[in-house]
């Protein structure tokens, strides 16, 4: 898919490098960390792509904490990157990224509630610090530029972005887990509203896995109410897709570098040390999410249960620091330290020490070294976005040939399935996992690893970026062919115009919302005289067809147009009436899935106050409009899961979404196929189709190109225009009679 930007502009709280101020002048050392690497070697990858050519350099904005103030501005850019500096106040940052991000979202995003802190001012320094993002990122923006933001410390960005401007292309990326709305609906009720709002200013939301993105949208169901079609969110403005992206690695950098000189020198070192001994062997920065003190314990279980083992494995823990001035942090590294100690002192002997404990970061040839010459990779997060190590580790399986043990609470568990996988919290597994992979045959091993090889290659940290930017490419289209275009006098000029040159004409219109307001319950929802008088006159111009359309039982249909030369659709579709005629039946369906679904409907409407069941011939609705509309719309999303599951089994069923109904029905039919049936062998010369919700959409889809379809109410459809409201539909209706 061709590009649709000119620039690429990168938003993350950090900048790729670090700026500092040496005897011989100014210096500029990339940061550490995933992002930055893999877009480095996107900006190559540009150059050479045939699918997508950036000609400009990427713009990357972040903060300026590590720019000195007498740093150069010219000489902050290089030959990748345009950078944009942000200034956020310390006592503001504090607040902002000390307090908000990671004392409240990262451990609340990663399980953690117990640890979380909720403080209103670290809310209030949030909302500036992204405002203070927005308003830099502003004034460099160029036509055509596609803004990328990153992660949880830019939540709020999409959105206000979009408001300054509407037309930008946003893409946002979460690399670390969305949480259950269990968890994430302990938020303050305003917070996690502008959360969900925040990221759903960008045109695709991107997230590590399946889950995250399932947790994301039920999220937004429950937040917002807006509808949700599988990975397609429909809001007001926009139509905005959310889908998995499992973040991946540079492969070749990783499986090249195993057998580089300087790596190769590492590897006789670490071999020399060993002495024959296995190597279990496990990287990880300084957090309570890697569960690095279960892990110990884990390994100590299995010198417990495998003592035949004992003198012969060595377990390396390296863990890298960060964050170690927090009390916290602090505690929790002279637990680990105390730990190994005591494992040592219970196991260890004058030959053979089982832990060597390494508190340090390793270069990239050490690193490499250990990888491949390691047994065993241990990497059991309590809970992980993603987890690059265990994709690395993969990567580095050249030499040695190991087996990875990986959490199945890590993101690349979903991935890497061919991986030992454990839950990180039991001992007992973790240690039968240690000697399961010690003790795994060298086939077996060559099989799993070669899978797991080949998965990461092919989907590779580039695969990741290009496929992120051809599905926003993607979901601009589609936001294309469903944006809102308001009626104005131009285009009632036009439909007058070809209403009037017709000879022959139809039209298809729904009742509820369309030719008259919503009322409290469905039987009163009487159509006026005045509107009943436009009918009649259309209805009685030979040019016209008219029919009405909608999914109101066929008895109140018959009653309201009783008289007019009209045709009736009663049901969506499932009976139809020509003026004159009896009632008749589209299709044939069997009824004794309402004796499973109508215990369901009546449980929520024990446990919705306000809401009601209508029965019909070939459906069952859920009416909650009279119920308190955030209790109603949490319920409403629970009735859905719960409907769900028997629709699984039930392919002939699906589920309508109405304004505040819920209708189960047959999925034999629909207002779509009764209007193509409708259209079948005649010649219509002007054809108009209007109606108000979902129902309506798969006959704005059925019908012609020609068609002018109009959608009632502010929000995007299939259908070509919108009007604001039933009334303004009405006015249109009486334009075209001259009344």
């Amino acid at each position: 898919m061709e590009a649709n930007f000119k620039r690429l502009v990168i938003a993350a709280y950090r900048l790729p490098f670090k700026f500092s101020k040496t005897k011989n002048g100014y210096k500029t050392m990339q940061n550490s960390g995933g992002l930055v690497s893999a877009i480095l070697a996107l900006s190559e990858k540009f150059k050479k792509s045939k699918d997508f050519r950036v000609n400009e350099k990427i713009l990357w904005a972040g903060i300026d904490n590590n720019i000195p103030d007498d740093f150069p501005s010219d000489k902050l850019n290089n030959k990748h990157f345009n950078i944009c500096p942000v200034h956020i106040p310390a006592n503001t940052n504090e607040l902002y990224y000390g307090g908000f991000c990671n004392d409240l979202i990262w451990p609340l995003f990663h399980y953690f509630p117990t640890y979380s802190v909720f403080n209103n001012n670290y809310f209030k320094a949030y909302e500036e610090a992204n405002t203070l993002f927005c308003n830099e990122i502003i004034k460099v923006i160029k036509p055509g530029d596609f803004i990328w933001i990153h992660d949880y410390q830019l939540l709020l960005l999409p959105e206000m972005l979009r408001k300054k401007m509407p037309d930008v292309t946003i893409g946002f990326f979460l690399h670390i887990p969305f949480p259950s709305f269990e968890i994430f609906r302990l938020l303050p009720r305003k917070w996690r509203e502008s959360i969900i709002n925040g990221m759903l200013g960008a045109d695709l939301v991107g997230f590590h896995t399946h889950d995250y993105t399932q947790h994301f949208i039920k999220c937004v169901k429950r937040t917002t109410g807006f509808e949700c079609h599988q990975n397609v969110i429909l809001t007001p403005n926009k139509l905005v897709k959310a889908d998995a992206f499992p973040i991946g690695i540079d492969f070749d950098k990783f499986h090249g570098a195993c057998f580089d000189k300087p790596v190769v020198k590492e590897k006789e070192q670490i071999k020399k040390q060993l002495s024959g001994q296995k190597l279990v062997f496990s990287v990880d920065r300084l957090d309570y999410t890697k569960g690095l003190l279960l892990r110990l314990k884990g390994f100590e279980t299995f010198l417990e249960k495998y003592p035949a083992w004992n003198g012969k494995v060595i377990f390396n823990m390296v863990v890298v620091p960060s964050r170690d001035n927090i009390k916290q942090y602090e505690k929790m590294k002279k637990e680990i330290e105390s730990t190994v100690g005591r494992i040592n002192g219970k196991y260890s002997s004058l030959s053979w020490r089982p832990v060597i404990y390494q508190y340090k970061s390793l270069s990239f040839n050490e690193l490499i070294a250990l990888y491949d010459l390691s047994d065993v990779g241990l990497i059991t997060p309590l809970r992980d976005g993603m987890n690059l190590v265990a994709k690395e580790y993969i990567a580095c399986q050249k030499e040695n040939k190991g087996v990875l043990i990986l959490s199945e609470m890590a993101g690349a568990a979903a991935e890497l399935t061919e991986a030992i996988i454990i839950n990180p919290v039991d001992n007992d597994e973790m240690a039968e996992a240690i000697c399961s992979a010690l003790e795994m045959k060298t086939n077996e091993k060559h099989v799993r690893l070669k899978r797991m090889q080949d998965r990461i290659a092919n989907y590779n940290v580039f695969t990741w970026a290009l496929d992120f930017f051809a599905q926003t490419a993607d979901a601009k289209i589609q936001q294309n062919q469903m944006s809102v275009k308001y009626v104005n006098k131009q285009i009632v000029s036009q439909i007058k115009t070809s209403y009037l040159n017709a000879a022959k004409r139809i039209l298809f219109l729904d009742y509820d919302g369309t030719l008259v307001s919503f009322a409290k319950y469905p039987e009163l929802a009487i159509i006026d005289k005045k509107t009943l008088s436009i009918i009649n006159q259309l209805s009685k111009d030979p040019k016209n067809t008219v029919v009405i359309i909608s999914g109101r039982d066929k008895n109140f249909l018959e009653k309201q147009f009783e008289g007019l030369d009209v045709t009736l659709v009663a049901e969506h579709g499932y009976f139809e009436k020509k003026h004159g005629k009896d009632w008749k039946e589209t299709v044939n369906t069997a009824s004794n899935w309402k004796s499973i679904v109508m215990p369901i409907l009546k449980e929520y409407v024990n446990r919705c106050n306000g809401s009601f069941i209508e029965e019909k011939t070939g459906s069952l609705a859920w009416h909650y409009r009279n119920a308190e509309m955030d209790f109603a719309q949490l319920r409403l999303h629970e009735l859905r899961d719960d409907l769900a599951e028997i629709i699984r089994h039930k392919t002939d069923l699906e589920i309508l979404e109405g304004n505040k109904v819920l209708e189960i029905k047959s999925g034999k039919y629909d207002k779509g196929q009764t209007a193509a049936n409708l259209l079948k062998n005649k010649n219509y010369e002007f054809i108009l189709a209007a109606g108000d919700d979902k129902t309506d959409e798969t006959m704005f889809s059925a019908l012609p190109a020609e068609t002018f379809s109009i959608r009632i109410g502010k929000c995007s459809s299939l259908a070509k225009y919108n009007v604001g409201s039933y009334i303004e539909f009405i006015a249109l209706l009486a334009n075209l009679s001259d009344m």
